[in-house]
């Protein structure tokens, strides 16, 4: 057990700081207060964030932190820390982590008793799930799907038997591809909202069926960053066998979830006992 406390203490922190996810007058007082009192700004990219610095008037000293030198650069960071330096680490837009670098660097804080502050503020998948239209509790977050279609329909077979809105990024090269592997697991019915370029002058929701989304992104090239919301699924549920249950707790597995976890939700999403469930599988 580890309790931290995030202003206890003095000593070096990791400040989480989100930045606009397009229009740059999101930022928020704190955060803009946080990025000027730091020793140090871990930026995705130094160029990218500095167009945003520049403009809210911070010139700390930025250090590089992304994906292909995080494993590298973490360790740095931690010394620098416990020397007693405040860091910010920023992502190029939207919150650190989701879907962006910092997770290494939060574990590795943990583990040496750094208190890790994090700010609210933007996140793109929220921003889209608050308009779409689709009842936004419960929601899942599926970040970057693989960009294989053999890959990605396992994840598409849990988006169309799921009672909750999921949600997903996708690139603008490879949306009309991602909605033609959508149409072979969904129902031509079901309701889909592809939402881009979020907060910025070009801002726009496409809502409509997978049917008219694919027809209309044949038609209309795809341009810029996409959230793709997809509804949950309302449809009179049967109730499936005991042996279809088990390969959903598998699938789920196979999935990253822990076997404890794939049995509870499975056993919560087809009204069955989960501790039947939990013998019947451990049986099987």
């Amino acid at each position: 057990m580890q309790r931290q406390s995030s202003y206890a203490t003095d000593k070096g922190k990791l400040y989480l700081v989100p930045t606009p996810i397009g229009n740059l007058e999101d930022i928020t007082i704190r955060a803009k207060k946080v990025l000027q009192s730091a020793d140090y700004i871990a930026a995705e990219d130094t160029r990218t964030s500095g167009i945003l610095l520049e403009k809210i008037g911070v010139h700390n000293h930025m250090l590089s932190f992304h994906k292909y030198n995080s494993k590298q650069r973490a360790p740095e960071l931690i010394k620098l820390m416990q020397e007693g330096a405040v860091i910010a680490e920023i992502s190029d837009a939207g919150m650190p982590v989701i879907s962006d670098p910092g997770y290494e660097l939060v574990q590795e804080c943990i583990k040496n008793d750094i208190p890790v502050v994090p700010l609210p503020g933007a996140s793109a998948f929220t921003t889209a799930l608050i308009a779409s239209g689709f009842d936004a509790q419960p929601f899942t977050y599926y970040g970057f799907l693989p960009r294989k279609a053999g890959e990605q329909k396992p994840f598409f077979e849990q988006m169309n038997e799921a009672r909750a809105t999921s949600i997903f990024y996708e690139a603008p090269h490879r949306l009309v591809k991602t909605l033609k592997n959508m149409a072979t697991v969904f129902d031509s019915d079901r309701q889909i909202v592809a939402a881009r370029e979020l907060t910025k002058i070009h801002e726009e929701f496409v809502r409509g069926t997978i049917t008219e989304l694919n027809d209309y992104f044949e038609e209309n090239v795809p341009r810029g960053e996409f959230v793709i919301l997809v509804s949950p699924n309302v449809k009179e549920q049967e109730q499936l066998s005991w042996d279809e249950l088990i390969a959903l707790v598998d699938q789920r597995v196979q999935l990253g979830d822990s076997k404890k976890v794939a049995i509870k939700e499975v056993a919560q999403a087809n009204n069955v006992s989960k501790n039947e469930l939990y013998d019947r599988y451990h049986q099987k």
